[in-house]
């Protein structure tokens, strides 16, 4: 036995062995391999630096001809400058002191950007930098020095300067992550007006508002998304639980239906979600961003909720400045019937699902490419989907044309479905609805959990459509994945993706702007024609906001009349306030309408009844004054 253990043990140090001299041999060509790419990347580099240092070399010596030539010409109008009189003439010692001061300012702006550019003509680091960035400038140069990485000394040094680039210290320019985005204050304000106007809706439709964590457990999230499952986030674990970002806002909805015992609720919730998705900035797509939901749960009349979210999609979309629209409907029914005619697996109805759901992006080809090569679906059903697939146009006329046909024979799924959407039309319609809505066979929803009818709201250039702005569907069953066994809480809603609705919004204000998005954020900018006067313009403002007036005054202690003017133009702000010395000892100030470009002097005690008078609304009630207008000009 003891003999049977030396053996083992042998054994054991031979491979160790044998794994030493292996895992040796491979740092060693591993080195050998960097070795030569440094060596290659330093040469490459030196190639370019002398090229470029050529070039500036020829363009220096070109400019320097020039300006030989140029020195060498006689200008038969030039002015003798011995006799010139004095610049300064009639002017004060202030007034000269002041120009001095600003020519010494350009003067040395001028030096400094004089000297960077002599520096970067003439090699080395700047010119390095500009070039290859602050990186590469940093381990050039000991890279061409010495090209051993074996050497510890070259390692010692690599090993300081990467840290000092990692830990910020080259100053670099910091980034947003992937896929997100900052708002500018003018953004904001677009912003703003969109999420005023899609809640208004929600709270006229009798919705209430409630929030859940911006983070879910793992288990809650997994499963519901069918292939998209993929772009959820994970968390790392930090006390115990598998956690994930939300995905979006419905499924933690059905978490807190079931972990509140809610019964009916027509909920909304406006609030942020994440998907590891590619994102495409300029189509609007991120990785966090703004979902606006409004769901019904509980046991209602047949379609009479399927239909309010409809209307409601409708009403916000017809509400927000983006255009035309449309909103494509289907039902998950219907489509799996079709699916089950044409002779699909049931197991592959939500994996062909996802694959028709590519429509709107892709052609048919390359959608039953996908279904045949990759999906194993034989030719003859692909081609047999495509037949249903490709079928589209207003509602009436798309169920006259399935039902005389006889499109589905007598499946029943199919023709519960088919009941579902004459009830739901029929609804849409007494709420002038219909006329938004597209029966469309190609709407897929690729997500597991609907059940019944499913719609996605697109916008519209004529007859084309530029892109998902929203979608929703009925999900039955999603809630009691929650609950006890055998209770189930039906569900439908609609989800308006408030970044694309914004990427329109800010297009369409451009166009209206030249170019512009600029808007004002206050009312009033309260200014004086003076000095000293800045607890008069505090007490003019302060009259403003107790009366709900947004305006606002200057932070400096004396500014100059002229700049207020043009910092109130510049902001588009519609009107000013002005305090002189004389104005503020009798009580009175000046309002200037800065678009009608007139001025009137009022008391102090009529300033809030002249702007009001002149079109000024207190905070809050923009969409009241909005829709009195309109009845009045009605």
């Amino acid at each position: 036995a003891d003999g049977g253990s030396s053996i083992e043990a042998g054994g054991s140090v031979s491979t160790l062995r044998e794994s030493a001299s292996a895992l040796e041999t491979f740092v060693a060509a591993l080195q050998t391999s960097l070795e030569s790419e440094s060596k290659l990347g330093c040469e490459f580099i030196a190639q370019v630096m002398s090229k470029k240092e050529a070039e500036l070399k020829a363009k220096e010596a070109e400019k320097a001809k020039r300006a030989a030539e140029r020195g060498n010409g006689s200008n038969p109008n030039a002015k003798n400058n011995s006799g010139k009189a004095d610049e300064f003439a009639g002017m004060s010692e202030g007034q000269k002191a002041k120009i001095l001061k600003k020519r010494a300012e350009k003067e040395a702006k001028a030096a400094a950007k004089r000297k960077a550019k002599e520096a970067k003509a003439a090699g080395g680091s700047a010119a390095l930098s500009s070039i290859f960035g602050a990186g590469t400038s940093a381990i050039y140069p000991l890279l061409s020095k010495c090209n051993n990485l074996s050497d510890p000394t070259l390692l010692s040094e690599l090993e300081k300067t990467v840290d000092g680039l990692l830990s910020g210290g080259m100053q670099r320019k910091p980034k947003v992550p992937k896929g997100t985005r900052d708002y500018l204050p003018e953004q904001m304000s677009i912003r703003s007006q969109a999420f005023s106007i899609i809640r208004r809706v929600f709270q006229r439709h009798g919705a209430v508002e409630i929030d859940t964590p911006v983070f879910e457990r793992k288990e809650t999230l997994t499963g519901k998304y069918g292939e998209d499952s993929k772009l959820i986030y994970d968390l790392a674990d930090q006390g115990g639980e598998m956690l994930a970002l939300r995905y979006d806002l419905t499924v933690p909805f059905a978490r807190f239906l079931a972990v509140n015992a809610v019964g009916n609720i027509k909920r909304f919730h406006i609030g942020k979600v994440y998907r590891r998705d590619q994102p495409a900035l300029s189509k609007g797509r991120y990785r966090e961003f703004y979902q606006c939901d409004f769901d019904i749960a509980g046991v209602y009349g047949r379609m009479v909720p399927d239909s309010e979210c409809l209307a409601v999609a409708c009403e916000i979309l017809d509400g927000l400045p983006i255009g035309d629209f449309g909103i494509k409907l289907n039902h998950r029914r219907l489509l799996d019937a079709i699916l089950d005619i044409c002779g699909v697996p049931a197991e592959k109805f939500r994996t062909i699902c996802s694959a028709v759901d590519k429509l709107d992006k892709e052609p048919w080809s390359e959608v039953r490419r996908e279904m045949v090569d990759e999906k194993g679906l034989q030719v003859e059903v692909a081609d047999r989907i495509g037949e249903f697939v490709v079928l589209k146009g207003k509602p009436w006329d798309m169920y006259k044309l399935l039902m005389d046909g006889k499109k589905f024979g007598n499946h029943k799924g199919a023709m519960e479905a088919m009941e579902d959407l004459r009830i739901c039309f029929e609804y849409l319609e007494a709420m002038d609805k219909l006329k938004f809505i597209s029966f469309d066979l190609s709407l897929a929803r690729g997500l597991d959990y609907y059940t019944g009818v499913i719609y996605e709201a697109v916008c519209m250039n004529g007859n084309t459509q530029v892109g998902s702005i929203g979608g929703g569907g009925r999900y039955d069953n999603l809630v009691s994945m929650f609950q006890e066994a055998g209770k189930a809480t039906p569900c439908v809603g609609v989800s308006v993706g408030i970044e694309r609705v914004f990427t329109l919004m800010e297009e369409r204000l451009r166009q209206e702007q030249g170019g512009s998005i600029k808007q004002p954020n206050v009312a009033v900018l309260v200014a004086s024609a003076g000095e000293n006067l800045l607890l008069d313009r505090m007490k003019l403002t302060k009259v403003l906001w107790d009366a709900n007036i947004s305006a606002e005054f200057s932070q400096q202690e004396n500014p100059k009349l002229k700049f207020e003017i043009a910092n109130a133009l510049d902001r588009q702000i519609p009107f000013m306030v002005i305090s002189g010395e004389e104005e503020a000892k009798e009580g009175k100030c000046k309002v200037k309408d800065l678009k009608a470009r007139t001025e009137e002097t009022v008391d102090v005690s009529d300033l809030v009844k002249t702007l009001r008078e002149k079109g000024v609304v207190p905070v809050g009630c923009e969409f009241a004054m909005e829709l009195l207008n309109g009845e009045q000009s009605s």
